[in-house]
């Protein structure tokens, strides 16, 4: 029977980007209470003694065997023991998250990361006949056995022969490692029972010497497992292992890949497996579609079965069936994975969940993932128009500037024009672009009767940092830049009307990385664009010291479109995006008044409104339009500067800052140099 995805139905998708946090939530069994206790073991034997205290001693002949925890006395409860960067001394160490002499040892933890052990873990340590339960230990990234010596490590530890007092204990094993014990319980008689225990297997190649005491075993097979891979490898003494009414679930986390028939050994023993289970039973209580990221939008859903082989030394998991589906979350995610009972739930199979077919139409067309991929494209055009209003403001300041002097004494006069800015530009949702450009050129007055003509060419070169942020919380950012070259152009006559335009080419880029609820996606982008301008304004003196400049400008930007290699999960797998190109057409009236200090220094100042004509990202997705996000839209300009001439020297400085509101907010500052030989 098809079940359709809800957020009102039990049914649900659990992304698996496997940690320690996660594997709590799959067991569901730590008590969501203050810690009493919080230890950090870090360094090595000095740290180590003077973190936790010893809290109880069994003397053996020749030597004791000493087990430490928190120095809390009466804190049984809720302790957690972080082990990071700590390397144990030449002798095994006992180390219990939570102690207690009768009373109940429950919800401790130790977690441990790149660090050198030896000796036994166990999640609480009870030395008389009390309840260990709940409680948890994590073995992550960077997790080694010292060299020559031996580690064990249990869910829970009873100084007792008690069968029931140790239960509902965690052990989650998220590195391969060589264990000489992995027990989801432990006592006197080394036989402490199943009693709800669970064991999450993150990692490829684990191995232990003993095993026991686990009711469900989860298996999360990750990112790199290949057919014919082996999880868990068990020798047990030379012994058989009992599979009992042991429950085993499979789930495949973020980057993993496999194919229709591969197998999974799951649990191999060379000496055999007694009563292994013969069908998956759900993770954590929960219908979970075994699935990893396939596309942007899509999934692997992944179906198992699990067989024992044929000589009863392995048990196996084997892909059944491989589909594409479209992946939930796509209106902001489903980010309830379901922290219910511990352990797993009968079902008989893992295939509980059929979703919606592939991708169609409407899907990619409102899929907030694939709009923050395209919104990429604003904020590079967004960069690209910053360009054109550098050129358009400083830049011809100064290049007039520069020209008129050289006229004066027959020189050909360079100039720069530096600018930055910190824009916001609304796409429906919103980019933020921080940008510097630079233009550097020869500026040139010809005169022919009334009529002045300024040539300037000019290259260009700009970079900046974008961040994307969508109201469900998607959030992307990246890198985009500039180069080219171009000319501008201006005749103005004796009435003080002129007539302008310019004209720019060049290479674009820009890169992009995107948390996309739960997957990472990034690309590199490289496109050509092309884009300038047409202008009229009148210059008219209104006062003996003011200048009164009222014009009307038309801008255009052409991005060309660009197809892209998206890797998913850091390359784990890979999807295409093709966007179509970019067009920016900006109408802008404005005035700018210029106040005439003294002979050397200037200051001036303007509004001017703009109009954003088009603006539009849009892109395709398999064949279909995706979301297209556009600045269309009108914002207001103020621009405050001035203009300086330090006595006789040949350099002139210009300095501007422009602030807008509207549809683009946000603040530019400017910075032109004009020098003559």
């Amino acid at each position: 029977m098809s079940r359709k995805m809800s957020k009102d139905r039990k049914e649900k998708w659990l992304r698996l980007a496997v940690g320690a946090a996660l594997m709590v939530g799959v067991s569901g069994v730590v008590p969501g209470m203050a810690s009493a206790e919080e230890v950090t073991l870090q360094g090595g034997e000095s740290d180590f003694y003077s973190s936790v205290g010893e809290k109880f001693s069994i003397a053996h002949e020749g030597w004791d065997e000493k087990w430490y925890s928190v120095f809390a006395d009466d804190a049984s409860t809720g302790n957690t023991i972080t082990v990071t960067n700590f390397t144990a001394p030449g002798y095994d160490l006992r180390i219990a998250g939570g102690y207690g002499a009768g009373g109940a040892v429950t919800g401790n933890k130790i977690s441990v990361t790149n660090s050198t052990l030896r000796g036994i873990l166990a999640g609480g340590y009870n030395s008389a006949d009390g309840e260990v339960s709940g409680n948890v230990v994590t073995l992550g990234e960077g997790t080694k056995v010292a060299d020559g010596a031996a580690l064990q490590v249990f869910g829970g530890y009873s100084h007792t022969d008690s069968q029931e007092n140790v239960k509902n204990n965690t052990v989650n094993i998220l590195t391969a490692i060589q264990l000489d014990a992995l027990k989801g319980g432990e006592n006197t008689i080394y036989n402490a029972g199943k009693n709800g225990n669970t064991l999450n297997i993150a990692a490829k190649n684990v191995s232990t010497n003993y095993f026991d005491g686990f009711a469900n075993i989860n298996f999360f097979l990750p990112s790199g497992i290949a057919n014919g891979d082996t999880m868990l490898t068990v020798n047990n003494g030379g012994n058989a292992t009992d599979l009992s009414d042991v429950k085993v679930g499979v789930a495949m986390q973020s980057g993993a890949s496999l194919n229709k028939n591969d197998n999974v050994n799951l649990i191999v023993n060379a000496n055999g497996l007694n009563n292994a289970p013969t069908a998956l039973t759900e993770i954590a209580g929960e219908h979970i579609t075994v699935a990893a990221p396939g596309g942007l939008i899509t999934d692997k859903k992944y179906t198992f079965a699990l067989s024992n082989s044929t000589d009863n030394k392995a048990l196996v998991a084997t892909v059944s069936n491989v589909e594409e589906v479209v992946a939930g979350g796509e209106s902001g995610g489903n980010t309830d994975s379901g922290n219910t009972d511990s352990g797993n739930t009968d079902s008989g199979s893992t295939d509980t969940y059929t979703s919606a077919e592939k991708p169609d139409a409407d899907t990619v067309k409102n899929s907030q993932r694939l709009k923050s991929l395209v919104e990429t494209q604003a904020a590079s055009v967004t960069v690209l128009n910053s360009g054109a209003d550098l050129l358009l403001g400083v830049g011809l300041n100064r290049a007039t500037a520069a020209a008129t002097a050289a006229d004066s004494h027959g020189q050909f006069a360079p100039f720069v024009g530096m600018g930055g800015s910190n824009l916001r530009a609304k796409s429906g949702s919103h980019v933020d672009t921080k940008g510097f450009g630079i233009d550097l050129g020869f500026a040139r007055e010809v005169k022919k009767g009334d009529n002045t003509f300024l040539i300037v060419p000019f290259a260009e070169y700009g970079r900046g940092s974008y961040d994307s942020y969508q109201d469900n919380g998607i959030k992307a950012d990246g890198k985009s830049s500039y180069y080219g070259a171009g000319i501008l152009a201006r005749q103005t006559n004796a009435k003080g009307v002129y007539y302008e335009a310019s004209l720019r080419a060049g290479r674009a880029k820009s890169d992009y990385k995107g948390y996309l609820v739960d997957r990472q996606a990034e690309y590199d982008s490289e496109s050509n664009y092309i884009a300038g301008h047409l202008g009229w304004g009148l210059v008219k003196k209104v006062s003996a010291k003011n200048t009164l400049d009222t014009y009307a400008k038309f801008f255009y930007t052409h991005q060309e479109g660009d197809t892209v290699d998206v890797k998913i999960d850091g390359g784990a797998s890979h999807d295409s995006i093709s966007f179509d190109a970019v067009d920016s057409k900006r109408v802008r009236l404005g005035f700018r008044l210029t106040h005439a200090v003294n002979e050397t220094s200037n200051f001036y100042g303007g509004l001017a409104y703009q109009g954003e004509l088009d603006g539009e990202s849009r892109a395709t997705y398999h064949g279909y339009n995706t979301p297209s996000p556009s600045v269309k839209g009108s914002s207001g300009m103020l621009e405050l500067g001035w203009q300086v001439k330090p006595g006789k020297s040949p350099v002139a400085v210009d300095l501007g800052v422009t602030g807008w509101v509207g549809k683009q907010r946000g603040i530019t500052g400017q910075l032109g140099v004009k020098w003559n030989f």
